[in-house]
């Protein structure tokens, strides 16, 4: 079988959503919880997660909500210093 690149983006969207969901384990929060922090519905939230279609004004409620430390923010963006 042949393999599959992702593209920069496509990697980059797959690393915030797996960080999103790992995240929401740590601090213990539902879909729900996390959707009422970033002013979405639940079931919004949950389509953005499935559909890795976030959009910066969303990843900008995902750092309101979530609290990633700067180097973490960094990270996922994808900056040269990983």
């Amino acid at each position: 079988m042949p393999r599959v690149y992702l593209s920069e983006e496509e990697r980059l969207l797959a690393k915030l959503t797996s960080w999103v969901y790992g995240e929401m384990k740590i601090q213990g929060l539902s879909q729900r919880q996390l959707a009422e922090e970033m002013n979405v519905s639940q079931q919004l939230l949950s389509y953005k997660l499935k559909n890795q279609s976030f959009t910066f004004k969303d990843f900008l409620g995902l750092v309101k909500a979530l609290k990633p430390d700067t180097e973490e923010i960094l990270r996922l963006v994808g900056s040269k210093g990983e």
